[in-house]
């Protein structure tokens, strides 16, 4: 991004003013892009809804007992399913990506601001590297061990 001087060993970097902007775009799609494909060999399921000029996914969710349409008896829960959609920033991961939570099913009010809360969590915790990922797996966890904490 900057351009560097050596001298006696020390890297000196220009002012962030001097910073070459095409240079610092690329940078931020290629961190957004790296992302993505780590999504891809984690083999968690997403939908690339735009790349530019901000990436945009969708990743769906479950829990391990949803099955979409399933007649459920009396009394029980036919489990948790939700659609996340990811906004990022140009400079995502330096500014946190909106998250939406779309198309809920079986999620109660209440249940949706504890998902909201451990967002919110997640993201200031990776603020500065990869949040898609981290986000989605907690709340992977957070949807089974709810179903699970029901159950008994």
């Amino acid at each position: 991004m900057a351009q560097n001087e050596r001298k006696g060993g020390v890297v000196k970097r220009d002012k962030a003013d001097k910073w070459n902007h095409v240079e610092t775009a690329r940078y931020f799609r290629d961190l957004q892009e790296n992302e993505v494909r780590t999504m891809h060999y984690l083999g968690l399921a997403y939908v690339v809804l735009s790349r530019r000029p901000n990436l945009q996914l969708k990743v769906p969710l479950s829990t391990q007992n949803y099955e979409d349409g399933a007649t459920v008896g009396a009394g029980e829960r036919g489990g948790y399913a939700l659609q996340l959609v990811f906004t990022c920033a140009a400079n995502y991961p330096l500014a946190r990506p909106l998250v939406e939570i779309v198309e809920k099913r079986n999620v109660s009010d209440a249940f949706e601001k504890v998902l909201r809360k451990e967002i919110d969590l997640i993201l200031e915790q990776h603020l500065g590297l990869q949040m898609i990922v981290p986000v989605v797996t907690r709340l992977q966890i957070t949807l089974n061990t709810e179903i699970k904490r029901l159950r008994f």
